[in-house]
């Protein structure tokens, strides 16, 4: 997989991403170390992401706007078209997402991402090119796709720029040394590990070593036939480097964007140069807190001000000083974290930058609550007094409900068992985990239902991912209430550690909702000691910061940052 390559706990305003945004967001800029140590080499993995991205798009008909880009490859792997992309499926944005860092990490184009793709769970129709088959079969599955000639000569060079030909899926190809603990490849060009036009210009200078080019076996020279299918034109074009960059940027974009004709895909997803994340009132050791982090954007090669102090602000939602009236309550950072270089991901890599990262956990009075919050960012006097304050476009950042709240430190994770199978050569675990639930519900409240929809996508042998809705009930005398808050309950058993959910809570008539919890941390998150709260008698809100510079939460550059990519067995 790729080497080189959380969720906002509340529903909030729409200058905020939603949910499913963000997830995709924590997808693109920071990847997991937990991807790296599935299979090797791991240089040639780059190149599998893309192509398979590739073949997942190859389903697609542009005349009755059928498949594309959905995740359709994982019921797709036994059919001789498809050869061994990658052991392990994951859906389709994760799909695009890797072919995107893939590009990136061998020093390609940064190609722009787009969330949104629908998954199915049923093969599409055939359409991936075999070596063994014509130009005029390669030409027409092409056109299906909405590719020209040119344009197919131009997306597979670009393909072509990165790895090579295996002797597992391609012997008549690559003869098998027979030390089947070491794979055997021949690659495409010369610099196989870099993104770079080669695989085009020793094709024209005739020092090419691509086994589509100059197999022994004519039939299998795919390559060559579509590459000379123009006279070789569209290849002198790419012979500049400049055009090649340009080129595949734009022929992957469209690659990745090849989607049925009923999905509609978001806006680019793009950097937020001050990103806040984890915002969440939990119950921890018997008392109510507010956890956020607010993440900024750094030169890597830069200073961070020696005399930085980072302050989040924030008003009541109940009792006298509700809406911001008249009062202010403030603390600064908790934590500051500077993320580990070796975590970032090429993206914010190539655009010379990290993050730091500033985590608040202040007490919060339930007959007070929290409704709305900011920050303020002094940079003292080695930072020249600069003052900048980030209030979602003066608006804050609003949280809509206090009724009903997830409780991860009170919830719990047992692993049940283990069972080991073997899966080719390779030894590898299912794991079962028994998750405990805890939901709070305001004392003064007495909801008729909390339930929750749990999404599980660890899942065996590709099948769909599971869904079902769980009715929690009153938590035992064991679980007493605590800060202004009782507890309910439900277990359940998953398979992975995929599972996510949806908390809905019916309370005198109105319907209290948090979405997309994930629970990859329960019992086992870290706490860390509430910070002092000072209050600032006279606050209005984030609009009475006269002569502060405002934030503007619309104008997103790129980026993001990757809580968990787990991948099921």
């Amino acid at each position: 997989m790729l080497p080189c390559l959380f969720t906002l706990l509340f529903w909030l305003r729409a200058d905020w991403p939603t949910n499913g945004l963000h997830h995709s967001m924590t997808l693109l800029r920071v990847w997991s170390s937990k991807v790296d140590a599935l299979t090797a080499p791991v240089l040639l993995r780059f190149a599998e992401w893309l192509r398979f991205a590739f073949h997942d798009m190859s389903t697609h008909n542009v005349n009755d706007g059928t498949g594309g880009l959905d995740s359709s490859i994982a019921y797709e792997l036994g059919r001789p078209e498809v050869f061994n992309p990658l052991a392990l499926p994951q859906r389709s944005d994760l799909i695009a997402l890797g072919a995107v860092l893939g590009v990136a990490t061998c020093g390609g184009p940064i190609v722009p991402f787009r969330s949104g793709r629908m998954d199915v769970y049923t093969a599409g129709p055939t359409g991936t090119p075999e070596p063994q088959q014509d130009l005029a079969t390669h030409t027409q599955m092409f056109k299906n796709q909405g590719f020209n000639s040119s344009e197919m000569i131009a997306l597979i060079a670009c393909g072509h720029t990165l790895g090579g030909v295996r002797a597992a899926d391609f012997p008549q190809l690559v003869p098998n040394g027979g030390d089947t603990s070491t794979p055997d490849f021949k690659m495409f060009d010369s610099s196989f590990k870099s993104f770079d036009n080669k695989v085009v210009t020793e094709y024209l200078d005739g020092s090419t070593q691509n086994p589509l080019v100059v197999a022994s076996n004519v039939t299998m020279r795919s390559d060559e036939r579509i590459f000379a299918s123009d006279g070789n034109a569209t290849m002198k074009t790419l012979s500049s480097p400049d055009t090649f960059s340009a080129q595949c940027g734009s022929i992957f974009e469209r690659m990745i964007n090849t989607v049925a004709s009923n999905v509609t895909l978001g806006s680019e997803i793009t950097l937020l140069p001050a990103k806040v994340q984890g915002a969440q009132l939990v119950i921890e050791k018997g008392q109510l807190v507010f956890k956020a982090s607010l993440r900024l954007t750094q030169p890597a090669n830069g200073t961070v001000s020696s005399t930085r102090t980072v302050t989040m602000l924030w008003c009541d939602s109940r009792g006298t000083a509700a809406s911001c009236k008249g009062l202010t309550r403030t603390a600064v950072s908790a934590q500051k974290t500077q993320d580990d270089p070796s975590n970032i991901s090429p993206l914010t890599t190539r655009q010379g930058l990290t993050f730091i990262t500033y985590t608040f956990v202040v007490p919060i009075d339930a007959s007070q609550s929290i409704g709305r919050f900011w920050f303020q960012v002094d940079e003292g006097s080695a930072g020249g007094g600069t003052k900048t304050t980030y209030d979602n476009g003066g608006n804050g950042y609003i949280l809509d409900q206090d009724e009903a709240l997830f409780m991860p430190m009170m919830s719990k994770m047992v692993l049940k068992d283990t069972a080991k199978t073997k899966r080719g050569g390779d030894i590898s675990q299912n794991l079962t985990r028994e998750l405990t639930i805890i939901v709070g519900v305001r004392n003064t409240s007495t909801p008729t239902t909390v339930s929750i929809k749990t999404f599980s996508s660890a899942f065996t042998s590709y099948a769909a991912p599971t869904t079902q809705t769980l009715t929690l009930s009153p938590a035992p005398d064991s679980v007493p209430p605590a800060a202004g808050y009782k507890f309910y309950t439900t277990t359940f058993d998953d398979a992975g550690f995929q599972v996510s959910f949806d908390l809905s809570a019916d309370i005198s008539g109105k319907t209290y909702t948090q979405e997309f919890r994930e629970t990859g941390v329960l019992d086992g998150t870290p706490y860390v000691k509430p910070a002092e709260v000072k209050v600032v008698q006279g606050g209005n809100g984030p609009n009475a910061n006269a002569g502060v510079q405002s934030d503007v939460g619309r104008s997103w550059l790129l980026a993001l940052v990757i809580s968990w990519i787990v991948i099921a067995w």
